[in-house]
């Protein structure tokens, strides 16, 4: 749930920096925010209109209510997917020239840092069949990177950062729509690659298909659903609004996210985790594959020191640091809002 300032991004061109991939980098988008001084919009899935990794013309990015998984923010989605997208392109390129490490960035500042051991065999393979592995574990990489992704950006914001460099986004940290739609864009957009069909094409027909099966529902259950919770989970009007509910489950424990439902809309119809990304054609090929990351933005040191004692220490190992940091966040808005903050109650 990103501040409407982020439609200046379009404008500047916001974007990660390059890493000679076959594509560019993916970009900000705009998202509805609660409070927000312009208010909230909302659509049906018939008006989603089309996907689009290199221009905002043409798509609709409002939230859309579903039965089985509350709101979805379609600016969260298609960011993630884009996300997701990019970081294949880079790691198809790097493990097809067998190459045993590498570095990207992906929107935020940081960098992460991926070192690569390949099967012992992948020498003596022919280079048909090293593509095609390549790109199978490719795929699978680029979704688990946009995934940690998406959660770097959520624990960065708790602690200021803003994506526009003008205004903090910790109201909108962890809010209770934005890492299941993250996780959704990331699954559509992996769905796609696999495919191998026109990435726009094929992520303008998947969303409205995984929309469909989340049971959408009308703008006005949608704005109902806001009303129900107004002054429950969140209060206030940007960029005074005060956040009371927030959803920190990233699919650490149970590999799922599930999501924050509204009380009252749609009780009857069973919820839809999202499951988080596996590995497994790592585990197939005999891939062995690490990743770290040097974070670089101004809150970097409030975050590192939830890892390290010293302060020289800048790296972080998102697989095994990222739980920690976020139950630490969680224990920090616990004792701010109470025990119910992350829980999906009036």
């Amino acid at each position: 749930m990103k501040c409407l300032l982020l439609t200046f991004c379009f404008f500047v061109g916001c974007a990660a920096n390059a890493v000679s991939s076959t594509i560019s980098a993916p970009r900000l988008r705009p998202s509805p925010y609660f409070g927000s001084i312009s208010g909230l919009s909302y659509t049906e899935v018939q008006d989603l209109g089309r996907h689009d990794y290199d221009s905002f013309f043409g798509e609709n990015n409002s939230l859309i209510y579903t039965a089985r998984a509350g709101y979805i923010d379609m600016g969260h989605l298609r960011e993630s997917a884009d996300r997701t997208r990019y970081l294949f392109e880079v790691c198809y390129e790097k493990i097809r020239n067998s190459q045993l490490d590498f570095s990207y960035e992906i929107i935020e500042p940081a960098q992460y840092h991926v070192y690569v051991k390949y099967p012992d065999n992948w020498d003596s393979l022919s280079d048909d069949r090293r593509n095609q592995i390549a790109r199978e574990v490719a795929i699978d990489l680029g979704q688990h990177f946009a995934h940690l992704s998406t959660i770097w950006h959520e624990i960065v914001t708790w602690y200021g950062y803003a994506s526009t460099g003008l205004l903090s986004e910790k109201a909108s940290s962890f809010s209770w729509e934005d890492g299941y739609s993250d996780l959704l864009g990331t699954k559509i957009a992996a769905s796609v690659l696999r495919e191998n069909r026109p990435y726009n094409e094929g992520m303008t027909a998947k969303i409205v298909q995984e929309i469909h099966k989340l049971d959408p529902q009308s703008v006005e259950i949608a704005k109902k659903a806001t009303e129900t919770i107004k002054g429950k989970w969140f209060s206030g009007r940007y960029p005074f609004l005060s956040m009371k509910r927030r959803n920190f489950d990233v699919g650490f424990d149970d590999g799922y996210i599930t999501p924050f439902r509204v009380p009252g809309i749609c009780d009857d119809v069973p919820v839809e985790p999202c499951r988080v990304p596996t590995l497994d054609s790592l585990k197939k090929h005999g891939f062995t594959v690490r990743l770290t990351m040097t974070p670089r933005e101004r809150e970097r040191r409030d975050i590192l020191s939830i890892i390290h004692s010293s302060r020289k220490q800048e790296t972080l190992e998102p697989v095994k640091d990222f739980p920690v940091i976020v139950r630490h966040i969680r224990d920090e808005a616990i004792r701010k809002e109470g025990r119910n903050v992350d829980r999906p109650v009036l």
